[in-house]
């Protein structure tokens, strides 16, 4: 049983669904935890190594593992919540009472005060001012993959550069957070029932008031409480020079890895009054653990203690013996309640009916809420034993809950299930070039993903029984998930590129298979066809863009000396240079046809978001990460104009249809309407509550769309600011939207994996485009309108007929 303050506290308060809850809120020596923080667990605080999503030079003194590759993070996968905790929280065994007039639960009136009493032996209570804010990292089949791959680096990165005696299945990825400004906890810690602690304050800080105890007995051990150090009020965590966005971290030289404020889900939030919302006071993570050796069988026989040491094996409970010397205590020899090692041993000791055994297993703290959606249980191993939920493998070695699939289809599992596990070797399809889904012979977390079968053949797809349902061909020729696509400018071709490293090119009518183009070497970010459609440009995380001759499918240059994940690519309208951007938070020029470089721009800060070309090839327009757009002269590269005015990461910037205005999106919830000669801001619009972080013009300039995470898509007078219409993705967070070429349809993708159509004219929405089976991350419409393609993280490509159109 838990007898620390800090593990009683994440014990009581963790059944509030909020995340793991951290004693020490505060920013230690390293700032506040930020999303992609790599670190541990110590006596209720959680200290980080260094963060995996941003740039090498960006990292803090300690540095980073010597082969550190950054986490990439789609900006569609980042989610914000105001005021995600308002007031306080208490454990079921706690009651909270006024105690002054007119406190209420804010506490933030003059002589506020609040009474919480236990009802039980134990409890806890969190109060917090402001709101506390929440921001995510929703589940993405690239966290395990990066996870899985980097955790030997991570943990020897601890243990001999850092010197920590620390196991590998304590290093987190944070995935998560919720912020405030001021806050004040507790924990009743044995023999609380009876026991009243009040708290009383006036406006200042919570740090200033005053705590007084009531025990119910001798007994009682009372209660531990904490509030924001007064230091931290005295003295608040200076703003971070380098800032973090998307994809990954900008380069700052020297700066601290902290995020700045602003941004919707990497970085913390700022009042109306300007103050720092940088107390974590719930995390969310996910971490990893490894089966080096089954010992089961043989114990009995020889015992642990005769049994050889496998070599680089991790401690790993009743299954696994240490030859590094691991020990499960942790560090100081104070033990810290992580729910999520209850997950992980289950997985590890979970046996199919042909005796296999996970490897590895991976989970977080969200996949307890996902698994007790109701009744949070007091005893996790013990409920996890009863329930027996199943488990599903996300290749050949690493396995995980089926959460999502168990908690919503229950039924269809428990009846699935024995036929699954019957499958000896069953194994994700999307792990192998020729692997096949065979009816049967899937695992159980693809049972609700896969509505209809996918083979790496062909098929029309349409709905017999609804003469309007969309008709899509569905292609299915990578084997992991599609990052982009792009159509050629004639129709002629389409282009996907994928996580599994590859494009493929297609016929652009038909969606027949034409070849597969292998040269890079990590996952394929951006592609751009030539304006005459003869050539193709590719940007990956390998830091190469390559340009490709599309007929005779060979690369005919290399655009080389980027560093990391190039993020965007883009022919000029003539077709003689295009301009990439990357990690390196540099923009560059370079030649179409020899791949000789031109330019490199380097006036950010931080990371760019993207660089475009003007219609008229005048200038370059480039976003980024340090809350400013650029103008830049195409033909010299010199900087034209800086646009400043947001308050957060531009995340997306266009051209109107003449080159003379561009359109920004933003993390401060606007969208803004520039002059690109002078710089001049022309419309500044506030439709959304959340960040923006999709823009564009229609074709004829008149209107501008905005994406946002309030799960709305706004169509506003490019001039007047005029709200035309509102597009609801019904509660679903919409990724993408694009306007067909006649800008009489916008087009969008959510999370609910549909696309959905509107009608510009009428805000009318057509039938829904429904198939995949995971997140739609890319799509385009064709040059003549009438059809549109779709990228999934399902792996496949769709090529729809829109309904009604004619060609």
């Amino acid at each position: 049983m838990e007898t620390a303050a800090h593990s009683i506290y994440a014990q009581q308060l963790l059944p509030k669904k909020c995340g793991y809850p951290l004693w020490y809120p505060e920013p230690g020596k390293f700032g506040e935890v930020q999303i992609g923080d790599v670190g541990y667990f110590h006596g209720g605080g959680f200290y980080r190594l260094f963060n995996a999503v941003a740039p090498r030079e960006a990292q803090q003194e300690y540095g980073v593992p010597d082969d550190y590759v950054p986490f990439v993070v789609r900006p569609y996968l980042l989610n914000h919540r105001k005021d995600a905790i308002q007031g306080h929280l208490t454990s079921v065994s706690v009651n909270m009472m006024e105690v002054s007039g007119g406190a209420g639960t804010s506490m933030q009136a003059a002589n506020a005060g609040v009474k919480f009493a236990c009802t039980r032996e134990r409890g806890a209570f969190l109060f917090v001012k402001p709101g506390a804010d929440s921001s995510v990292m929703h589940k993405s089949k690239g966290i395990s993959s990066y996870i899985r791959t980097n955790i030997e680096s991570w943990y020897h990165f601890a243990t001999d550069a850092l010197d920590l005696d620390i196991s590998r299945h304590e290093i987190c990825f944070v995935i998560g957070t919720v912020k405030t400004e001021d806050w004040g906890l507790g924990a009743f810690l044995r023999e609380g029932s009876g026991c009243e602690i009040t708290f009383q304050t006036n406006l200042g800080p919570f740090a200033q008031g005053s705590f007084s105890l009531n025990r119910a007995n001798a007994l009682s051990s009372g209660v531990e409480y904490r509030t924001k150090p007064l230091a931290d009020i005295a003295s608040p965590t200076p703003s971070p020079v380098s800032l973090n966005a998307p994809a990954i971290a900008a380069a700052s030289s020297g700066a601290s890895p902290s995020m700045d404020a602003s941004s919707s889900a990497l970085s913390l939030q700022r009042t109306q009054s300007g103050s720092r919302k940088d107390q974590t006071v719930f995390l969310s993570y996910y971490k990893m653990k490894r089966q080096w050796w089954r010992t089961r069988v043989v114990r009995a026989a020889a015992g642990p203690d005769k049994l050889p040491h496998p070599p680089g094996s991790d401690d790993n409970d009743d299954f696994a013996v240490s030859s590094e010397g691991e020990t499960p205590e942790l560090i100081g020899g104070e033990e810290t309640y992580d729910p999520v090692d209850f997950i992980l041993d289950y997985i590890l000791d979970y046996t199919f009916e042909d005796g296999r055994q996970p490897d590895a297993a991976i989970a977080g703290v969200d996949d307890l809420y996902a698994l007790f959606d109701e009744d949070f249980p007091e005893d996790i191993p013990a409920s996890l034993q009863e329930l027996k939920p199943p488990i599903v493998f996300l290749d050949d070695e690493l396995a995980a809950l089926a959460c999502v699939e168990w908690s919503e289809e229950l039924d269809d599992i428990v009846e699935a299930s024995d036929k699954v596990h019957e499958a000896p070797g069953a194994g994700p399809s999307r792990q192998g070039d020729d692997n096949e889904a065979q009816d049967g012979d899937d695992h159980v977390g693809s049972l609700k993903k896969r509505r209809r079968p996918l083979g790496k053949e062909r098929a029309l797809e349409g709905d017999d029984t609804a003469d309007w349902y969309p008709r899509a061909i569905v292609l299915q020729d990578h084997t992991s998930g599609v990052s982009c696509v792009a159509w050629s400018p004639d129709g002629r071709y389409i282009a996907s590129g994928s996580e599994d490293t590859t494009i493929v090119l297609r016929d652009g009518t038909t969606g027949e298979f034409l070849h597969r183009l292998t040269d890079h070497s990590d996952a394929v970010w951006s592609l751009a066809f030539s304006p005459d459609g003869q050539r193709l440009v590719s940007g990956a995380g390998d830091g190469f863009a390559l340009i490709w001759d599309v007929a005779k499918h060979t690369v005919v240059a290399v655009l080389g000396g980027l560093q990391n994940v190039v993020q965007s690519v883009e022919y000029s309208p003539d077709g003689k240079r295009i301009v990439t951007s990357s990690v390196d938070s540099s923009v560059r020029i370079w030649d179409a046809y020899t791949g000789a470089l031109l330019h490199t721009m380097e006036d950010h800060r931080a990371l760019i978001m993207a660089a475009i070309f003007s219609p008229n090839g005048r200038w370059v327009a480039s976003c980024s990460a340090d809350y400013t757009a650029k103008i830049w002269d195409a033909e010299t590269g010199a900087l034209h104009r800086t646009l400043e005015g947001h308050d957060g990461i531009v995340w997306q910037i266009a051209f109107d249809p003449e080159g003379r205005r561009v359109v920004t999106g933003s993390d401060d919830a606007s969208s803004r309407v520039w002059s690109a000669e002078t710089g001049e801001v022309l419309v500044i619009l506030y439709e959304h509550p959340s960040p923006v972080w999709g823009v564009a013009f229609s074709p004829d300039g008149k209107r501008v769309l905005s994406v946002s995470n309030d799960m709305t898509i706004k169509l506003c007078d490019s001039y007047t600011g005029k709200l035309i219409h509102t597009f609801n993705r019904d509660d679903v967070l919409a990724s993408v939207a694009v306007f067909s070429p006649d800008g009489e349809y916008v087009a969008s993708s959510g999370c609910d994996n549909q696309v959905l159509l509107w009608d510009t004219r009428t805000g009318k929405q057509l039938p829904p485009m429904d198939g995949h089976s995971d997140r739609i991350t890319a799509l385009q419409f064709s040059p003549d309108g009438i059809r549109l393609v779709s990228g999934s993280d399902d792996g496949t490509v769709r090529i729809w007929t829109i309904p009604g159109v004619e060609a």
